[in-house]
């Protein structure tokens, strides 16, 4: 069977990603070979398509399309049913095709492994500042704002991360139209901006602004940009390079409470936030440098919305399960301080080191899971034992009334929680198994995580009110949360691919 391939390709000096033309032909065993009129502005890749899918960002093993005047042909594979007639080919490079597909993720190399250790940067910062908002939980209600209830105090932390994931609303469309950019660097910039400008805040509608809204929005770009740009570099090992991204949640989770311990006492709140933006300012320039937006990741026209997606209920499962999970899994990172410092009496060292140990044991619990999860079972088989076990581990704090039974059940939960919290994104684009809507699926489920995470922590803090300071009824909402959305997972899985042993 005679088949026609690729000898060289055209595309613009500043490519598009779907503008390219392949005017060369190896016909049978002979070489036929007589280019088209080259347009203006139009560099030829004579002889060596390696070369040219270099210049694209694309694999070696990516496949080229092209659109005839008549009909599709696929340039690597096509059959000839008659003699080659150049006549029916068109110069027309808006009507070329090319999807995930046809152009691969690298799925390794030294750019696609710099941009897992870019994303672990990205990570540290926006998601690490979060992870270790209860030392700023405890701050604030001992001393910058005493007059507030914890439920208006976690207002601040809880904005912060809904901004964080609902952001993504904004970026996924802005991404795909080829603004990484303007989102990443400038998300960047305005988070380091934030931080900085939090030294200068004394008042809760201040922190509410700048380190609610203004450092949540920066997150939400920065993050958002990041994660979109990191996942079109990896497939097979999708979850070993998030879970590298990932970790850089819990190594932010314990250098910035570390740098806050060290210095909120002895040099004060204003200059402990300073040191903080220098830090978010050295780390994002090394992620700044080696991010860069693959020509694939570029999609014309706007965003498809998915409509299937209410019909699909696997998924509907998957995404309600993410509330619940969600609403109740932040609580321990945001309450750990100050129970310890109101229900044991121990000292702002002591609670400190609490939160700093929940998140040192949930950096290896960012790398086992993901590592099951490629190797052996699959995202979602491996999140259901993580969150039943993060749930459990939240009852079992209702019965830690000694400082050393709180250290053990904050290390254990804080490796189970790692589970959820690394592997949510390989799960949700598991669930999307058309390649053109995962970004839209991608964003609908982060507003259902945003949405939790907004609520989540004041309704824990209106629950210590409702207790008269006690933390009861704080613990009980969140580790039945976590469990119904555990549950929820395991219907989705059921409901998807049965009882029967399978990688999901």
């Amino acid at each position: 069977m005679q088949t026609t391939k690729i000898s060289s390709v055209r595309f613009p000096v500043r490519p598009s990603p779907t503008e390219y033309l392949s005017s060369s032909i190896i016909h049978s065993s002979s070489i036929w070979e007589k280019p088209l009129p080259l347009p203006p502005g139009m560099r030829l890749y004579h002889g060596n398509p390696s070369k040219a899918k270099a210049r694209l960002g694309m694999a070696p093993s990516s496949r080229f399309s092209l659109t005839p005047s008549a009909f599709h042909l696929d340039l690597l594979s096509q059959p000839l049913a008659a003699p080659f007639r150049k006549d029916l080919f068109e110069l027309d490079c808006d009507n070329v095709l090319e999807n995930e597909e046809e152009n691969p993720a690298p799925d390794g190399g030294t750019l696609a492994w710099l941009h897992a250790f870019a994303g672990h940067l990205i990570t540290f910062n926006a998601q690490g500042l979060n992870m270790s908002y209860g030392i700023f939980q405890a701050y604030y209600g001992n001393v910058l704002t005493p007059d507030k209830s914890p439920a208006q105090i976690a207002w601040i932390g809880s904005i912060q991360i809904f901004l964080l994931f609902f952001m993504s609303i904004v970026v996924s469309p802005l991404v795909d139209k080829g603004h990484f950019r303007f989102c990443f660097n400038g998300g960047s910039l305005l988070l380091f901006l934030s931080v900085l400008l939090n030294s200068f805040c004394k008042q809760w509608w201040q922190l509410i602004l700048v380190q609610g809204v203004m450092t949540g929005a920066a997150m939400g770009l920065a993050f958002g940009s990041g994660v979109v740009c990191l996942m079109s570099y990896f497939s097979k090992r999708m979850g070993l390079a998030t879970g590298i991204a990932a970790a850089g949640s819990s190594t932010g989770g314990v250098v910035f409470p570390l740098i806050a311990e060290k210095l909120i006492f002895k040099i004060g709140y204003a200059w402990t936030m300073r040191v903080l933006a220098l830090v978010v300012l050295l780390t994002l320039i090394p992620a700044n440098i080696i991010a860069r937006q693959r020509p694939a990741m570029k999609k014309k026209g706007p965003p498809q919305m998915d409509w299937g997606v209410f019909s699909d209920v696997p998924f509907m499962l998957l995404a309600a399960g993410m509330f619940f999970a969600f609403w109740g899994i932040e609580l321990g990172f945001y309450y750990i301080v100050a129970y310890g410092q109101s229900a044991l009496h121990v000292s702002s060292s002591k609670a400190i080191n609490l939160l700093i140990t929940m998140n040192a044991a949930n950096l290896p619990g960012r790398f086992i899971p993901n590592l099951i999860s490629d190797t052996c079972i699959g995202p979602l088989n491996t999140i259901v034992p993580s969150t039943f076990l993060a749930s459990m581990m939240i009852y079992l704090w209702i019965g830690s009334s000694t400082y050393t039974s709180l250290i053990v059940v904050s290390a254990f939960y804080g490796f189970a929680s790692a589970g959820l919290l690394s592997l949510y994104n390989a799960t949700i684009f598991s669930f999307a198994p058309v390649t053109e809507k995962r970004g839209i699926r991608l964003a609908m489920v982060f507003s259902v995580i945003g949405l939790a995470c907004l609520t989540g922590s004041p309704v824990g803090g209106a629950l210590i009110d409702k207790d008269t300071g006690g933390y009861l009824y704080l613990q009980l909402f969140a580790g039945t949360s976590i469990l119904v959305g555990a549950l929820l997972f395991l219907a989705a899985r059921l409901v998807r691919s049965g009882w029967g042993p399978m990688r999901v």
